[in-house]
């Protein structure tokens, strides 16, 4: 059986940039006793990240997503390659995440394939403005997004 990881990306504190970790938590919550699945909520990008990532065979990873034109709460599965360089995968001071996978590679970190690694972006409306909880679009895609995870486990 892989090793299996999901992550809840975000800030808890910024509305909705603490959907993934919101997400995370229900997918915790929603998981039957001994899947043999590891939820982790990380508030890290870059080389951080893909190091939470080692020893690992697959990794959905779930985040917010800001797309121009998008309606906030609107889930969508992405590939890594899909992910380019986002605000939270992108940093002057780090790597983007698959820049530091590919590192991590070549340093001989035990790291999922790029098409083992998905991502669930959540779309946003709010990620700046302090809060505990989401908008209202956003927290009514939680149950949804949790599910897509569910499902992807085959929980």
């Amino acid at each position: 059986m892989a090793k299996t990881l999901v992550i809840g990306l975000g800030n808890p504190i910024l509305t909705d940039d603490g959907v993934g970790i919101q997400t995370a938590r229900a997918v915790r919550a929603a998981l039957p006793p001994g899947a043999g699945v590891d939820v982790r909520e990380v508030s890290v990008g870059g080389l951080a990240l893909m190091e939470a990532m080692i020893g690992y065979d697959r990794v959905i990873l779930i985040d917010a997503l800001m797309t121009p034109g998008s309606e906030p709460g609107t889930i969508r599965r992405l590939s890594l390659d899909e992910l380019g360089h986002t605000l939270n995968t992108a940093s002057s001071h780090d790597a983007n995440l698959p820049t530091a996978l590919s590192a991590g590679r070549r340093m001989g970190a035990a790291l999922p394939a790029d098409d083992a690694i998905a991502v669930i972006g959540i779309e946003a409306q709010e990620t700046l403005t302090f809060g505990e909880t989401c908008t209202p679009a956003v927290a009514a895609a939680i149950p949804a997004a949790v599910r897509m995870v569910l499902d992807s486990l085959g929980a």
